[in-house]
């Protein structure tokens, strides 16, 4: 380590696939290319789906955590790697993660820079275990940033440490995709237009009304196909779809898959359907850096980059008949599609670079150490010379 260098200890769940360890891995990269930073990443499981993240040669450390139970080692091994690495600085991205990190920060004096807001919810409850932990943790945080002002709005932390960062696509991730024909290949498609849902298997997206409004669809016509992918904590939901899908030739679940990028790529129309409110979604991200029209459930964050009858659709409470003649409409409407899609494209390359997003975080680090250095002056714990 460089002694001129920021030290900095990231504190995350793991790097499975998912928006906020992709958005993770891409500020990693930024700031690895900035030569200025000595970073250390810990988790609580040993999970790497980013096989990028290994070509950062970026110290990594797990710190197991079991489902149940208090889980106190936890609390200690931070600390403990706290006393070792000495970080000027704490970045912590999930609520337990953030909480685990309380007595190391607190009596080592280190500021933290909370992440964990990476959603919206809209009917979360009020009075629970959660809303006590996230009390403490933006009360110990120095600065709580979100992904969407709409995350914001939903967990209401105090304004005055509150900072939106939009996620940052790295545009690189897409060019040199494989050819679309030979991708449909892979995947079983044989259809010219094909609608794709990326996301996890979750009880807060909405694959249910996925299958229905491609059960409806294919039903109506054999020229469209409907591919769900993503990965599962628990294979329910997951297995439930597949034995739904089995009697369908145009309804797919691969599950987790290593070439989204390639396979939206392919795709004609990118979908998001969630049971509760989203930050900034990384795959309607991925759809839009792709040029692809995109409908989404409306609450949240989604209405930040999705804009209604502009580059997509954005749905509440309609019927999924209702969806599936959006969808339909964009198919049909080819010059339509196609606008929809520059839209798109051009909302991330305006407001979603990587650039953008790396230099916010730089900003909101020298902001929290400059302020840091100016309280320890003032109070006497820092010599100045005179």
């Amino acid at each position: 380590m460089s002694n001129n260098n920021t030290r900095i200890l990231f504190f995350i769940g793991s790097l499975r696939g998912g928006g906020k360890e992709r958005r993770l891995l891409e500020l990693l990269s930024y700031l690895k290319k900035k030569g200025c930073f000595d970073m250390m990443v810990v988790v609580t499981r040993d999970e790497v789906h980013y096989v990028d993240f290994f070509k950062l040669n970026i110290p990594y450390t797990v710190i197991k955590r079991e489902k149940t139970g208090s889980n106190i080692d936890v609390f200690y091994e931070f600390y403990k790697i706290c006393k070792a690495f000495q970080p000027h600085v704490v970045h912590t991205w999930g609520r337990m993660q953030s909480f685990y990190t309380l007595p190391a920060v607190i009596t080592q004096k280190i500021p933290v820079i909370n992440s964990q807001i990476t959603g919206a919810p809209t009917n979360s409850s009020k009075w629970s275990v959660y809303n006590l932990i996230d009390y403490l943790n933006f009360r110990f945080s120095k600065v709580i940033l979100s992904n969407s002002k709409a995350g914001l709005d939903a967990y209401n932390p105090p304004i005055d440490k509150c900072k939106v960062i939009y996620n940052g696509m790295s545009m690189s991730r897409f060019c040199n995709l494989p050819d679309a024909e030979v991708v449909k290949g892979k995947y079983g498609i044989t259809t010219p237009y094909v609608v794709v849902m990326a996301a996890t298997f979750s009880h807060y997206k909405n694959y249910d009304l996925f299958y229905k409004i491609a059960d409806f669809v294919t039903g109506l016509r054999d020229d469209v196909t409907f591919i769900g992918v993503g990965g599962y904590e628990d294979a329910t939901l997951y297995n439930r779809m597949k034995e739904l899908s089995s009697k369908h030739t145009r309804i797919s679940f691969p599950g987790r898959i290593n070439d989204v990028e390639a396979l939206v790529n392919a795709c004609t129309i990118g979908v998001l359907f969630s049971t509760n409110g989203e930050g900034i979604s990384n795959a309607i991200l991925e759809y839009m850096a792709l040029a692809k029209p995109v409908i989404a459930s409306a609450p949240g964050g989604t209405k930040e980059i999705v804009h209604h009858h502009e580059n997509g659709y954005l749905v509440t409470n309609e019927s999924e008949e209702e969806i599936a003649y959006l969808i339909l409409d964009l198919i049909d409407d080819k010059e339509k599609r196609e606008s929809f899609g520059r839209v798109s494209r051009r909302i991330i390359e305006d407001s979603f670079s990587i650039e953008k997003m790396g230099q916010a975080f730089e900003q909101v680090y020298e902001s929290v150490l400059t302020n840091e250095m100016k309280v320890k002056v003032k109070s006497g714990a820092i010599a100045t010379l005179s």
